[in-house]
């Protein structure tokens, strides 16, 4: 395995665990090997936006979009955060924004497009959590789960608490797991129709865990 292997996988992990300053120390030096990959730009500015550094974000997101391909993934979604909306410079998802990661699945390359697109969106919440008090990290994942979608895999970072949106995804049947803290909180399966937009809340009532197993301190 490569040093710039490695290094991503564990920037990935770090990630993952809510440890977004490991992970930019890790995705830079992954990046003094190979400094024109796309992903990995994405995925640095990902983890800084949610540590709050707005300026670095921007120069990360700016970099994929201009070297990007324009309708790959990264160069979509960091368009839309470089679009959003700007509250301030609190740390974590307080700016507003969110932090998304695309994390194609082996051998997705060589998937045939599927025919059409639609987007997911909708609201994350747990009791006791306030999104502009503290900072839960909730990992979102969406996988392919039908012969239309297969190879597909998509990562969402927020902040638990906070709304989500994910466009331009193939339509087909999609496994979402939502994971907090090393939890599984969520479990369930979704259909994206081709240009439509699909609401899935997650909250305590389709939780895999009762609020007593998962108190976020």
């Amino acid at each position: 395995m490569s040093v710039a292997s490695s290094s991503r996988e564990e920037g990935d992990l770090l990630a993952s665990r809510g440890d977004y300053g490991g992970a930019v120390a890790k995705y830079r030096a992954a990046l003094e090997a190979t400094p024109n990959d796309v992903a990995l730009r994405f995925a640095l500015g990902s983890a800084l936006s949610q540590l709050g550094r707005h300026a670095e974000t921007t120069e990360q997101f700016r970099w994929v979009v201009q070297h990007g391909a324009p309708g790959q993934q990264e160069v979509v979604m960091a368009r839309q955060w470089l679009a959003g909306p700007q509250r301030g410079s609190g740390a974590g998802t307080s700016s507003g924004r969110q932090a998304v990661t695309v994390s194609p699945a082996a051998g997705a390359g060589g998937q045939p497009a599927s025919p059409g697109v639609g987007s997911i969106k909708g609201k994350t919440a747990w009791p006791g959590v306030d999104p502009d008090a503290k900072n839960v990290s909730l990992e979102l994942r969406f996988s392919g789960d039908d012969p239309a979608t297969t190879g597909q895999s998509y990562r969402l970072h927020i902040g638990l608490g906070r709304p989500y949106a994910m466009s331009d995804l193939p339509a087909g049947a999609y496994r979402v797991v939502g994971r907090s803290g090393g939890i599984k909180l969520w479990e369930t399966k979704v259909v994206v129709g081709a240009g439509t937009e699909t609401a899935l809340d997650l909250t305590d009532a389709n939780s895999a865990v009762a609020p007593k197993d998962f108190p976020p301190r």
